[in-house]
């Protein structure tokens, strides 16, 4: 993701939803310790965090995590309520969804270091992509080097 940020007008804000969860709020504990109510949790401070760089205004801001589009229920929260909280501060938002191959992903998955167990997994990713808006930029990174998928994200995002 840093190197996504990289190819953005700056100054540009990188707020990770896995570096606030696993490094800041649910440190040295497992997946499966964790209550949807603690996920939400974390989801919230992240949606704060945002908040107040929107309230800023003198950011680019680049938001990543697990989002459903517009499951108002979610524990990881959901990319539409995001992108009218922008608008709401008069802000142009867009959301990406990174797409791979489910068995891509899983084995992505096996290399983090907080791998997330494979019925979680299976719930997260049918959560994902079980609904993606039309004003949803995907992009495909399927048997992608990372740099490959940055290529891609610039080139449809017209840098």
């Amino acid at each position: 993701m840093p190197e996504f940020c990289k190819i953005l007008a700056g100054p540009v804000v990188l707020i990770s939803q896995d570096a606030l969860r696993w490094g800041f709020h649910l440190i040295g504990r497992h997946v499966t310790d964790i209550s949807d109510d603690e996920h939400a949790l974390a989801n919230k401070n992240a949606e704060i965090l945002y908040e107040q760089y929107l309230k800023s205004g003198n950011y680019t801001i680049v938001l990543e995590g697990l989002f459903t589009w517009d499951n108002e229920k979610s524990s990881q929260g959901n990319a539409k309520h995001l992108v009218e909280l922008a608008h709401d501060y008069g802000f142009d938002a867009r959301s990406i969804v990174l797409k791979a191959d489910k068995e891509e992903l899983l084995a992505r998955n096996g290399t983090r270091q907080y791998e997330v167990p494979s019925k979680e997994f299976e719930m997260l990713h049918d959560g994902v992509y079980k609904t993606v808006d039309a004003s949803e930029i995907v992009v495909d990174s399927t048997g992608q080097t990372p740099d490959e998928t940055i290529r891609v994200l610039k080139s449809t995002l017209g840098l």
